[in-house]
């Protein structure tokens, strides 16, 4: 769906561009009546044809622009992921403090952590009490905030 909306102006302009090219011929073999219409039809069949062209090229930019901020948004989140990873070995946290402390970051409820690592919500309550002590944070928002801080200090470094 998101292609042909991406593709829309360019398919109509194509669609405009079919039926001057059909008209000027139709007026071609029927002999020219009237030289001024057919020097508007072909002025507007060369100005919508340079603007499907342009159309494309615009489109084409933007898809490369668009491939460039995914790459980029990908290596923020793997750097991002990094980060995070070596501040839990930081604070000592042990493999399974590590994947709920990311699910924690990841805003899942407590219910949601014990379902997705199959486990009690009582041991992921223990599990997220352990990662506010080791980290001396009170609670998600505090711990979430502590690595988007970081994040945003590194763009703001990023832009001077």
């Amino acid at each position: 769906m998101t292609d042909f909306r991406k593709y829309l102006p360019s398919v109509v302009l194509l669609l405009v561009i079919m039926f001057f090219v059909y008209d000027i011929v139709v007026d071609f073999s029927e002999g020219l009546d009237s030289y001024w219409h057919t020097l508007v039809e072909l002025l507007v069949f060369v100005t919508v044809s340079w603007v499907l062209f342009y159309e494309l090229q615009h489109v084409k930019s933007l898809s490369r622009e668009i491939d460039k901020e995914k790459l980029k948004t990908a290596r923020l989140a793997g750097e991002l992921y990094s980060v995070m990873q070596a501040q839990f070995i930081q604070w000592r946290l042990s493999p399974s403090e590590s994947d709920v402390g990311l699910l924690l970051i990841k805003g899942l409820s407590m219910k949601e952590i014990a379902q997705a690592r199959n486990v009690k919500e009582k041991t992921v309550r223990l599990q997220a009490s352990s990662i506010y002590a080791k980290s001396g944070y009170s609670g998600r928002h505090e711990l979430a905030a502590h690595f988007i801080e970081d994040l945003m200090g590194e763009l703001s470094n990023d832009a001077l």
